[in-house]
Order: C-alpha cells, then structure tokens, then sequence
C-alpha cells in the first residue's frame, strides 16, 4: 500500500509519519489481494485545543472511501478514521454487516 501523508497548518516530524503508516498497516493487511491501494492522510491542526483534523482517502480497485476524524491527539484521529474506513470495506464486502442487515 503506497501511503501519502501531508500536514497543512501542522508540523509533523518523520516519527510521526512512521506512527501514521504503522497505524494504517491493518487496513493494508484487510485489502492484502488488492494489486493497488493508496492512501492519502491530510493532518490540519496543530493539536493544543483545537486539536488535529485527520482525513484519509482511500482508493483500492474502483473503490474511492474517505474517513474524517478530528482528536487532541494525531494518532488518535488516525486510528480513528481507519477504524470508520475498515467498516466502509467491511460494509463492501459480500456477506458485509450491511448485507446481513438487509437480509441477503
């Protein structure tokens, strides 16, 4: 999975960068058969009381899922967003939660 992560008003260092990717590995683990899948993570905010609002759009065949999370903390808003992305893919999937709820 190619991850792309820029922060526009915030400055993240390159550990947190890291943390970023390490955090988005389970959603790169779910979509393991997928040829090409990317991730852009856009971080505004600079924590403080504001906080950081993280968004992260995913593209995987001719699935497009985007994810919105804002937090205290960046990694928080991370894990956040991919948890909600995980359930978009999740809901995708043939026999998905939504599926089941509909009855097929």
């Amino acid at each position: 999975m190619q991850i792309r992560v820029s922060a526009a008003r915030s400055e993240i260092d390159r550990d947190e960068i890291d943390r970023i990717k390490k955090d988005l590995e389970k959603i790169d683990r779910r979509l393991s058969d997928w040829q090409d899948v990317t991730a852009e993570v856009r971080v505004n905010g600079n924590g403080g009381a504001q906080g950081y609002n993280v968004t992260v759009e995913l593209e995987y065949g001719r699935n497009h899922l985007i994810a919105k999370a804002e937090h205290l903390d960046v990694g928080a808003a991370v894990r956040e967003a991919r948890d909600e992305l995980l359930r978009q893919i999740n809901d995708r999937k043939r026999g998905g939660h939504t599926a089941r709820a509909k009855g097929t």
